[in-house]
């Protein structure tokens, strides 16, 4: 049976979020677990926001090979994306420094909670996120697997400030605000889908959807870690300059539609992205075929067209054979 979190209790867990960061990194709170603490591990609380993805499979890939392995912390979010997971201390201190990898897959059709609305998702999503933990610490870890934590470890895959706490942060910060979405709200690490009259979190929301539903994002457990090793072996970054666009177009429209509405939703959000990705996919439609109509080869113009060109080429050739008559 699934725990049921209000979202206020949502909201006060994010806002804990980096309430002391030990050495090893780390989110630490107090958790009020109904079970009690086992000395011998260490809880690591988790919230899956794209919008809440419910029913989202987490794991923690203690191995680092990309699939989920029977020994390996295990649950499945409820509707609110939280999970709780314990990790075994001696476990952690055999890896030394080395971060753990979180992993979220969510499957084509689960439910999407975006505020008090309700989606579901058009693919499969997977995410994931680096989780620093204070490897001799008797608290709890705090993080949010989302898909600025996705994008910032695909990039950062190979590199020293893959396992450095404070790197990772300041360019999972970073990444965030090319997408669109607010630095302050993601460098804070609160949950940012429970106040969409908040401007920062209506675009850190818009702008995690965004890149979703445009596909930045991996569909497969085997794409993470191609995504993941290719970035590593010095790929180029993802450019983030038309989903940010398209973000600050939703934010815009949205804002502007609350102003008029007393009573918008997280289901008039919803139609709002849905409308606003579905021109910018209209409209990209229309330049690729204007472009593909510029571009026709002899083989693929039409018979008509292939007519007009042979009566051309014909005409020429006669003149020519008259100027030499001449």
């Amino acid at each position: 049976m699934k725990c049921k979190f209000s979202k206020s209790a949502a909201l006060i867990f994010g806002a804990l979020a980096f309430a002391a960061a030990g050495c090893g990194g780390g989110d630490h709170h107090h958790h009020h677990h109904d079970d009690p603490v086992d000395d011998d591990t260490v809880l690591v609380d988790l919230q899956v926001i794209d919008g809440y993805l419910d029913d989202a499979m987490v794991f923690i890939d203690m191995n680092r090979n990309f699939e989920w392995d029977r020994n390996e912390p295990r649950a499945y979010a409820n509707d609110y994306g939280l999970v709780h997971l314990s990790v075994w201390k001696e476990e952690l201190r055999s890896r030394g420094d080395t971060p753990l990898q979180a992993i979220a897959v969510s499957r084509k059709g689960a439910r999407d909670y975006i505020y008090d609305g309700r989606d579901d998702t058009g693919s499969d999503i997977v995410m994931s996120r680096n989780i620093f933990v204070n490897r001799d610490m008797n608290d709890g870890v705090w993080y949010i697997i989302s898909p600025y934590s996705t994008l910032t470890d695909i990039e950062l895959s190979g590199t020293s400030a893959f396992n450095d706490f404070q790197e990772y942060r300041d360019r999972l910060t970073s990444i965030a605000g090319e997408a669109g979405a607010s630095e302050k709200t993601v460098y804070d690490s609160v949950d940012y889908n429970v106040r969409f009259r908040d401007e920062n979190d209506l675009k850190t929301v818009v702008a995690g959807e965004v890149l979703a539903r445009k596909g930045k994002l991996p569909k497969s457990l085997e794409e993470l870690r191609d995504l993941m090793e290719a970035v590593s072996r010095g790929s180029d970054d993802y450019d983030l300059s038309e989903c940010r666009e398209l973000a600050q177009t939703i934010v815009a429209q949205a804002e502007s539609d609350m102003k008029d509405n007393n009573k918008y939703s997280g289901n008039d959000l919803i139609a709002t992205i849905k409308d606003v990705l579905g021109k910018s996919e209209t409209e990209a439609d229309a330049k690729d075929d204007e472009k593909s109509d510029g571009e026709k080869t002899d083989g693929e113009k039409t018979g008509d067209e292939k007519a007009d060109q042979n009566a051309d080429e014909k005409a020429d050739e006669a003149d020519d054979a008259a100027r030499l008559l001449w």
